[in-house]
């Protein structure tokens, strides 16, 4: 397989979003390609479509807490209702995300040996961002920890502390979504200009389609403008998919930074706040980073989601 390197040559490639007229622009590598007319974004453009993401992570949502519910079991949970502001703006995202992909496949030429999007496409099979993970200060404090070890990846300087008071953490934790808008990819977009965050949301039982989803979402991600890490919110039921070293007895909900993958997204990378917490008492069986099957993430985010 002929692997052209993501950062020679950027070439910016359209697609049209659903909200405020704006598109969503991806990199895309290639030593050859000449610069299609129309296909490089005004300074305008690329404002307006920052814009209408930064009013849909900010915009009023339905509210989701991230407190541990009283219902012991996931099943029959249907995804967030995201708003319709949110939902456009990701529609954009995905859109774009998808267009980039074929086309440097395209680009690349048919091979036999690969079967997913990302691999036609001369991504690499397995990449990681820096290793940032720090222990929550609190026990409620995923949020802010998965939040400061984010912007670290992406060279941005938050303390815990200022992140809780941004995204308006309390004990209960911090939302998935609430009546000032989406906290965890708003706080990221008013603190960075790496990537527009959206949130995308998951339903108890996440189908075929939504796997392969969040598969080009993390790969697109970990490989776009440098490199930028997703955000989990993970509803683990007792006795169900547990992130590693998560007691399996216990229902908890759990923000956590998505660093990277392997087998072209088939396997996710990820790095936990909880380890090395002295607030929680399973701390110590927690390691900082840990691998798990994409499938048993998007199962884990059931019923919450992520934010890319």
């Amino acid at each position: 397989m002929r692997v052209v390197p993501w950062a020679s040559r950027l070439v910016a490639v359209t697609a049209a979003a659903a909200c405020a007229g704006g598109v969503a622009v991806f990199p895309v590598a290639s030593a050859t390609a000449a610069v299609r007319p129309g296909a490089v974004r005004s300074a305008a453009a690329r404002a307006a479509s920052r814009a209408a993401v930064a009013a849909a992570a900010a915009g009023q949502a339905p509210v989701v807490t991230d407190a541990r519910p009283d219902t012991a079991t996931k099943a029959g949970l249907a995804a967030p209702v995201l708003s319709s502001s949110m939902a456009l703006a990701n529609t954009g995202r995905q859109a774009a995300a998808r267009r980039l992909l074929q086309l440097m496949a395209h680009r690349m030429g048919p091979d036999s040996k690969c079967s997913s999007l990302a691999c036609r496409a001369g991504l690499p099979a397995a990449r990681n961002l820096a290793a940032t993970q720090q222990p929550q200060a609190l026990g409620y404090f995923c949020g802010p920890a998965t939040v400061s070890e984010m912007l670290a990846q992406v060279g941005v300087k938050v303390t815990q502390v200022t992140a809780a008071r941004e995204l308006g953490t309390n004990a209960s934790g911090t939302d998935w979504s609430d009546a000032k808008g989406y906290p965890v990819p708003r706080v990221l977009n008013d603190n960075q200009t790496r990537n527009d965050y959206v949130a995308v949301a998951l339903p108890w039982t996440p189908s075929a389609q939504q796997l392969s989803t969040y598969e080009v979402d993390l790969v697109t991600d970990i490989n776009h403008n440098g490199g930028v890490p997703l955000a989990g919110n993970a509803y683990e039921v007792a006795g169900g998919p547990h992130l590693v070293g998560n007691p399996v007895n216990q229902t908890i909900m759990h923000w956590f930074d998505i660093r990277g993958y392997q087998k072209y997204g088939r396997i996710t990378d990820y790095e936990d706040s909880v380890h090395d917490a002295t607030s929680i008492g399973w701390a110590l069986n927690v390691p900082a980073y840990s691998s798990i099957a994409s499938s048993t993430i998007v199962d884990i985010l059931g019923a919450r989601g992520y934010d890319w």
